[in-house]
């Protein structure tokens, strides 16, 4: 497995995104191309003993760094564990890891490098919205399939794109489900939006509005912050003489628990916090302070790392230990392997005679798939490339995302 060094947030997150595609390119288009053998060769980065994967993180110059450990532990490891067992028929999976600094224009560079260098049969699990953004119009014109992007960007999978499919929950619909929560638990606040000022913000700010919609909350306050902010202060003080009595951020974990301590600890305001899933990770709760985190509400798909009676948890530390380079199990290994199940599921699906048409049709047909580590399935169909459109609610308690009443969400893709 070859992790590349070139100089990996809202489970955090959180630039420029590129306009969106074409109509045209949008539509539902083939996935062959000339390189993937559509006249019958073989498609690039299979061979009769290997699958090539690739993907680009942040692996330094950014604080978005921090989710690194979802690539090179979470989907390296569960890779390598396969390939312990065997591989998927018969063939090892090697995945090439790329540095792009969260930056979009090296995000477009050493995409273009795994594809047109390394000869990759797949991207997977892309990390980013604008990050992506940059490859992403690049991988659809060379039909190479985009495999489970982590982001939850609605743009990424409305509408559909043949070759693309997502990784997270899509911001609109985590918006919608927490909205939802404040309706129900706060029927009479004055929300302050604290935003990322791109389309994650965005998103996420469409998503509450739809939450909330027919309910007695009202937002009294939006405040937006570039992405490369990490002291929220002023933002937090606004929010507070604007009136607001509960506070929702879409944030990167480090700005997400810098919002959560400077409430607390600055302006000493115990105000109820709803943070996106980007956030409901082990960094927003080390990064604000146990104390300072107590209350917050998320959404979550996965288990939770300290779960160790869960059988699934349990093997998923093994894995870490002998496979993931030690790393510690965390919600991000969590999520890398989670994002690995998915891809193994669908490599698995598509058989012996492996072509990038056969693994995007088998992508379709899952349903009902549940990976170890998951607490919702994952349903695909050819106008549904959105994997968890179900989340369960988790609050901080005593330094711990510990979840708290039924799954919900908006499934649209039956089992």
């Amino acid at each position: 497995m070859d992790i590349s060094r070139r100089a990996g947030g809202n489970f955090l997150i959180r630039a420029l995104a590129l306009a969106l595609f074409a109509a045209g390119l949008l539509g539902a288009v083939s996935c062959t191309s000339e390189e993937d053998g559509g006249d019958g060769g073989a498609s690039p980065g299979v061979s009769d003993t290997e699958i090539v994967l690739g993907t680009h993180f942040p692996l330094s110059q950014h604080l978005a760094a921090a989710y690194s450990p979802i690539a090179t532990a979470g989907m390296k490891g569960y890779f390598d564990y396969i390939n312990a067992q065997g591989g998927v028929h018969g063939r090892k999976i090697r995945l090439i890891v790329e540095d792009d600094h969260y930056t979009p224009s090296d995000t477009a560079e050493v995409v273009r490098k795994l594809v047109e260098q390394d000869k990759v049969f797949a991207v997977i699990g892309g990390l980013g919205t604008a990050t992506h953004s940059a490859a992403a119009n690049f991988l659809v014109e060379r039909g190479v399939p985009d495999m489970f992007v982590l982001s939850g960007a609605a743009k990424f999978t409305d509408p559909v794109v043949k070759t693309r499919f997502g990784g997270n929950p899509d911001y609109i619909t985590e918006g919608k489900i927490l909205g939802q929560y404040i309706a129900k638990e706060h029927p009479d606040a004055k929300v302050a939006l604290i935003l990322q000022n791109d389309d994650f913000g965005a998103d996420g700010e469409r998503g509450i509005r739809e939450g909330i919609e027919g309910s007695g909350v009202e937002i009294v306050a939006r405040e937006a912050y570039e992405s490369l902010e990490t002291d929220l202060t002023s933002h937090v003080q606004r929010a507070r003489n604007e009136g607001a009595d509960l506070l929702v951020a879409y944030t990167l974990p480090p700005q997400g628990a810098n919002v959560a301590k400077v409430a607390r600890e600055v302006l000493n305001w115990d105000v109820p916090i709803v943070v996106t899933g980007v956030d409901a990770t082990d960094i927003f709760i080390s990064l604000a302070g146990a104390e300072n985190a107590e209350g917050v509400i998320s959404v979550v798909f996965g288990k939770q790392a300290y779960q160790t009676d869960d059988p699934g948890i349990q093997k998923h530390a093994e894995i870490m230990k002998t496979y993931g380079g030690g790393a510690e199990p965390s919600n991000l290994t969590i999520l890398g392997q989670a994002m690995g199940e998915l891809m193994v599921e669908a490599l698995q699906k598509a058989g012996r005679d492996l072509t990038r048409d056969k693994l995007i049709e088998a992508t379709e047909s899952i349903r009902g798939f549940r990976c170890t580590i998951c607490l919702v399935p994952v349903n695909f169909s050819d106008s549904d490339h959105r994997p968890f459109e179900v989340e369960v609610y988790v609050k901080v308690e005593g330094g711990k995302w510990v979840e708290f009443g039924e799954p919900v969400g908006f499934e649209s893709t039956p089992e």
